[in-house]
C-alpha cells in the first residue's frame, strides 16, 4: 500500500474497517458482491492485518467465504499474529467452511505458525473438526508456544471428547512440553475421567516432569481417587488385552490408524484397535 493511500485509509476510517469488511461482518453477500464488482480487493487488509476472509470464516459466513474465495482471496494468508483462515474456522467449529478451505487448498499445517488449526480447534472443545483436522492430515503431535501438543491443550481444558478424537487419529499419548505429559495436566486438574482415559490409551504413570514429579504426586489428597487410580496403576502390570492392543496400534503407524475401520477385519475387532471399547 502507498504512503498517500494508507493516509487517505486511516483519515476516512477504512484502514481499521472497510465497506468489504462491513459487508462480510453483516453477512451482506449482495453487498459484498457489489464492492468486488467495484473493484475493491479481496485481500484488502484491516485491523492486525485481517482480511476478510479472515472475518468470514470465524462468523461461519459460509457463503461470503465462498464470494471470497472465487475472487480471488488468499487462503492461507496471515493475520498479525500469524494465523490463517483456517485457524478462524477451526476456532468457531465451523465444518462446512473449514472443508471449504481445505478444498480450496488450506494448509492444514501452516508453516511458521505459532499455533494451528489443530490447537485452536481443541482450545475450543470443537471436537467434530478436530477429526476432520485429523483426517485432513494434521500434524497431531506439533507443539505450540504455550500448551504443547493438541493433546496437552485438551487434557488442560479438561476435553474428553477432544481427547478421544486425537487419541484414536494417534496422537502420542506420551509427548511431553516441560517434560509435562497431558497425564500430568489431567492429574493437576485432578481429572479423574481423563486420567482413565489417557491410561487406558498407554499413558505413562510413572513418568517424571522437569521438577522430578509424577502424575500422581500433583494430587495433593491421598484419598482422592484420582490418586488412588494413578498409584494403582503404578503398582499394577497391566493384562495382555491392554498390551496387545498398544502394540498392534503401534505397528500399524499414526498415519495409518484413520485406515482402521477399513481394515478387512471383524467390526468388532476394528473397535477394539479403535479405543471404541474401554474409552
Amino acid at each position: 500500500m502507498e504512503l498517500s493511500e494508507f493516509k487517505e485509509n486511516v483519515f476516512d476510517g477504512q484502514f481499521l474497517v472497510n465497506d468489504l469488511h462491513k459487508a462480510v461482518e453483516s453477512n451482506d453477500c449482495e453487498r459484498l458482491c457489489q464492492l468486488i464488482e467495484a473493484g475493491h480487493s479481496v485481500n484488502r487488509e484491516g485491523i492486525d492485518l485481517i482480511r476478510p476472509l479472515h472475518e468470514a470464516c470465524f462468523r461461519g459466513h459460509q457463503e461470503c467465504v465462498r464470494i471470497l474465495l472465487e475472487n480471488g482471496a488468499e487462503v492461507n494468508a496471515r493475520n498479525i499474529d500469524g494465523a490463517t483462515p483456517l485457524c478462524d474456522a477451526a476456532s468457531s467449529g465451523h465444518l462446512d467452511i473449514v472443508q471449504l478451505l481445505l478444498d480450496r487448498g488450506a494448509y492444514v499445517n501452516p508453516p511458521l505458525l505459532l499455533t494451528s488449526p489443530l490447537h485452536e480447534a481443541t482450545l475450543r472443545d470443537k471436537w467434530e473438526t478436530v477429526e476432520v483436522l485429523a483426517a485432513a492430515g494434521a500434524n497431531l503431535n506439533a507443539s505450540d508456544c504455550h500448551f504443547g501438543t493438541p493433546l496437552h491443550v485438551a487434557a488442560c481444558q479438561g476435553s474428553i471428547k477432544c481427547s478421544k478424537s486425537l487419541l484414536r487419529a494417534g496422537a502420542n499419548v506420551n509427548a511431553i512440553k516441560s517434560l509435562n505429559t497431558p497425564l500430568h495436566e489431567a492429574a493437576h486438574r485432578q481429572d479423574l475421567p481423563l486420567i482413565l482415559l489417557l491410561l487406558a490409551c498407554g499413558a505413562d504413570a510413572t513418568a517424571r516432569n522437569n521438577n522430578g514429579l509424577r502424575p500422581h504426586d500433583l494430587v495433593p489428597s491421598s484419598t482422592h481417587p484420582a490418586k488412588r487410580a494413578l498409584l494403582q496403576w503404578e503398582s499394577q502390570p497391566r493384562d495382555l488385552r491392554h498390551c496387545c492392543r498398544l502394540e498392534i496400534r503401534r505397528c500399524i503407524g499414526a498415519k495409518r490408524l484413520k485406515c482402521v475401520p477399513e481394515l478387512p477385519l471383524p467390526k468388532l475387532l476394528q473397535e477394539y484397535l479403535d479405543f471404541r471399547w474401554d474409552i
